[in-house]
């Protein structure tokens, strides 16, 4: 028998159907093979136009926003002569350029940005005759020192009332240690002036001069300014600095808020801080005006904790007025000696303590101290009156002279149980 033989007729027969039967099942497979290869192409293609419709219009619009093609000019190289990749010169023809190829929005802005900040130094420039530089006339090497203990070269005020016979000008820093101190105007023009009251909580002193000592053509320029309201300043805010907030006298910067109502307990009270977007320097001084030209606040580093290190800060007018007025009568805010924080509903029931002021600091040697009170202490009367914050214990303060005896009701947390005491006290 050879190595090869024929398949027999009935072999060749099945063969044949078995591979007929093969192609009838491969035929709808490669159908739908085709048909799902030819779905995902026409997927992919949809998707493409869709994605580069949407980056053509991106593009479109940014290109249209910046007014197009950007200029040699506005790269600011249209003193010279730009230099292509193989180093051939094109001249400058900016002076030919359309408008529509100058970004005209850009422009604007820029244009109206410069507008407002001229208008708002303005503002400045026109409070110039309402600040004085105070100066030590004695001449001391050392007469102020910053909270850091930095001497100061420049400390600014601003003539704040107006009498029959008296000048009187706010400045901020305690100065009741510097005594006899000069006054002098923009122009040059120097007076004596005298030491009335100093609020070391705050920072600010007052001083006065006497009206006759001034020239008449200066009395005839000076402007009392009026105050404006801190209640409620949003960030983002607009205001103007003048005085010495870079350490240059009669010099004005403008900037922003950006971060405001900043709550800072101070002694027997709390006032407002807020912070700005104008860098700091050790000489910083001034008074800070809102875009009206009305006073609501002064420079400060003693808070700098809270409003940075590197940027101004200022106190709140509103938060200071009440003490300001006492200044200028010569009269002083009886002294308790505490510092603390609001303790609302809320807070009471989280801690499982009383509302009231929550004491964070008892002066030492201080009528608080002497009579009693503790740090951890909540004050909740004074008397027979509520106190549901510090600013309601300083008004309550407020009411009595030095020397008065108050009682004070504190509750103290003994474990898991407050107890409450009545604690006598005079006022220095």
């Amino acid at each position: 028998m050879g190595k090869f033989s024929k398949q027999p007729a009935c072999a060749r027969v099945h063969e044949e159907e078995k591979y007929k039967f093969i192609k009838e099942q491969i035929r709808p497979q490669k159908r739908k093979y085709v048909i799902s290869f030819t779905r995902r192409i026409l997927e992919t293609v949809i998707s493409a136009i869709i994605f580069g419709s949407i980056a053509g219009f991106v593009f479109w619009n940014v290109n249209n926003r910046l007014g197009g093609v950007v200029s040699v000019q506005e790269k600011g190289i249209s003193a010279m002569e730009y230099q292509t990749p193989d180093n051939t010169a094109i001249p400058d023809n900016s002076n030919q350029a359309s408008k529509e190829d100058t970004g005209s929005d850009d422009l604007t802005l820029l244009e109206e940005y410069n507008r407002a900040s001229k208008r708002l130094s303005a503002v400045g420039d026109k409070f110039a005759a309402s600040i004085v530089s105070i100066l030590d006339n004695k001449d001391k090497p050392v007469w102020y020192k910053d909270s850091q203990g930095n001497t100061q070269d420049v400390i600014s005020g601003m003539l704040l009332k107006e009498t029959a016979k008296w000048y009187y000008i706010l400045t901020s820093g305690d100065l009741k240690e510097t005594g006899a101190v000069d006054v002098e105007f923009q122009d040059g023009e120097t007076v004596k002036a005298d030491y009335i009251s100093s609020d070391s909580s705050t920072g600010l002193s007052v001083f006065c001069i006497e009206k006759e000592d001034v020239s008449e053509e200066r009395r005839s320029k000076i402007v009392i300014p009026e105050f404006g309201s801190t209640v409620s300043i949003p960030t983002g805010s607009n205001v103007i600095i003048t005085g010495a907030p870079n350490g240059i006298m009669y010099s004005v910067m403008v900037g922003n808020v950006i971060k405001s109502g900043i709550q800072m307990p101070v002694t027997d009270n709390r006032i407002s801080l807020f912070s700005t977007d104008v860098l700091y320097t050790s000489s910083s001084s001034g008074i800070v005006l809102n875009t009206k030209g009305r006073v609501i606040g002064f420079v400060t580093d003693s808070f700098e904790k809270a409003t940075g290190h590197n940027n101004i800060g200022f106190i709140g007018i509103s938060s200071v007025l009440d003490i300001i007025n006492s200044m200028v009568k010569g009269e002083s805010i009886p002294y308790l000696g505490i510092e603390g924080y609001d303790v609302d509903k809320k807070t009471a029931s989280a801690h499982s303590i009383e509302e009231g002021v929550y004491l964070t600091s008892v002066h030492s040697g201080s009528p608080a101290y002497s009579g009693g009170i503790r740090i951890a202490d909540v004050i909740t009367q004074i008397d027979d009156k509520e106190v549901t914050s510090l600013s309601l214990l300083h008004s309550i303060l407020k009411s009595h002279n030095t020397g008065d005896r108050i009682v004070v009701t504190v509750s103290r947390k003994y474990g898991k149980k407050n107890n409450n005491r009545k604690i006598a006290i005079e006022l220095e």
